[in-house]
């Protein structure tokens, strides 16, 4: 339903096909640019409880953003994506680094064909077609660039005085989504380099939700929509494949894995079996994870696919190539000289992959 402003109002039980939606309608700019608008997958699978965080900041911002943060991998930025593509709503998308500045949201002068013109920023053309601004990993971002952003992300004007003083008014429609991998306090567990401790000042501004990776159900459709050729018994053991790997250190004598198995790493696995079913599931393992990991940890996470898949999981390494052995200087000195003899016919075919 549209109304004079060109707000179209959208009942979002029907659109998400869900009784459980906290928010039963929300209103969105009709004026949207579909090229701004991003795409929707059919097969997307939306975590309930995320979902309806979610839209009631869409539907209620009360001059506040959101910050959304949570492991790499568990879907932050695919959720808001998917959500903003069923809505129609436009969204401008950056992720930012330790070297961006509040240039790089809001704009810069530019020299186009003999003539120094100013060219908007991500912020601005958000601010002025009343589309969602995400920014991706902001905690990469230096926290003094961010502070020039205070005002604006209460929902005040733009002053932008590199162009003669331009004011910026924000649309309706406007809507800020940070993500990041920490809650703007630092990394405390060493997996994400460069995460910084963000002001308190810049927080202030956002209301948050924190992300996990799904539930055993969720993660379960999740795999079974993008990869329905596996088998049911193979995606169960993958998911709890993932579920056993999470874990690894809540045990007290047992220190956390260096990587964590995200979903995105549980589709990369699941993907590579079913592209090529002769693929030996440990190779998948190995190829979608494990060879980032130190030695003991590639050891470990060796064993519970066999507790897990048993020796399905590493049948057939012949038809795929085997893992390249690891020598000592000594051993390395020994190769070279038996391999003139004896090296090119005992590994000639552990070179060729059958897919």
């Amino acid at each position: 339903m549209k109304n004079a402003d060109n707000i179209l109002t959208v009942s979002l039980d029907s659109l998400f096909q869900s009784n459980q939606i906290a928010v039963k309608s929300i209103e969105v700019p009709d004026w949207q640019d579909p090229a701004r608008v991003p795409a929707i997958d059919p097969n997307y699978v939306f975590p309930l409880p995320f979902l309806n965080q979610v839209l009631l900041y869409l539907a209620c911002p009360l001059h506040d953003c959101l910050y959304i943060s949570g492991p790499s991998g568990c879907g932050k930025t695919t959720m808001a994506l998917q959500i903003a593509a069923r809505l129609g709503w436009g969204v401008e998308q950056i992720t930012l680094c330790g070297k961006s500045e509040s240039a790089d949201l809001i704009g810069h002068a530019a020299l186009r064909k003999g003539e120094l013109v100013y060219e908007y920023g991500p912020l601005v053309r958000a601010m002025r077609q009343g589309e969602i601004l995400l920014l991706n990993e902001i905690d990469l971002m230096p926290p003094s660039d961010l502070a020039a952003l205070n005002d604006v992300l209460e929902g005040k004007p733009l002053v932008i005085a590199q162009n003669c003083g331009e004011i910026i008014t924000p649309a309706p429609g406007f809507r800020v989504i940070a993500t990041a991998n920490t809650n703007g306090l630092g990394d405390q567990m060493g997996f994400y380099s460069g995460a910084r401790v963000m002001n308190q000042a810049f927080l202030d501004r956002f209301r948050f939700v924190e992300v996990g990776y799904p539930d055993e159900r969720t993660e379960t459709a999740i795999v079974s929509t993008a990869c329905p050729e596996l088998g049911k018994d193979l995606i169960s053991n993958l998911v709890r494949l993932a579920g056993e790997l999470r874990h690894a250190g809540s045990d007290q004598n047992m220190a956390a894995l260096s990587a964590p198995f995200s979903t995105r790493v549980l589709l990369r696995v699941a993907s590579l079996k079913q592209a090529c079913p002769i693929l030996p599931l440990h190779k998948a393992i190995e190829m979608g994870y494990s060879l980032r990991l130190p030695d003991t940890e590639r050891e470990y996470v060796a064993r519970l696919c066999a507790d897990i898949f048993g020796n399905g999981g590493s049948d057939g390494s012949g038809s795929m190539g085997k893992s390249a052995p690891r020598h000592n200087q000594e051993e390395d000195g020994q190769d070279q000289e038996e391999g003139g003899e004896h090296g090119n016919e005992e590994n000639g075919g552990d070179h060729l992959m059958a897919c």
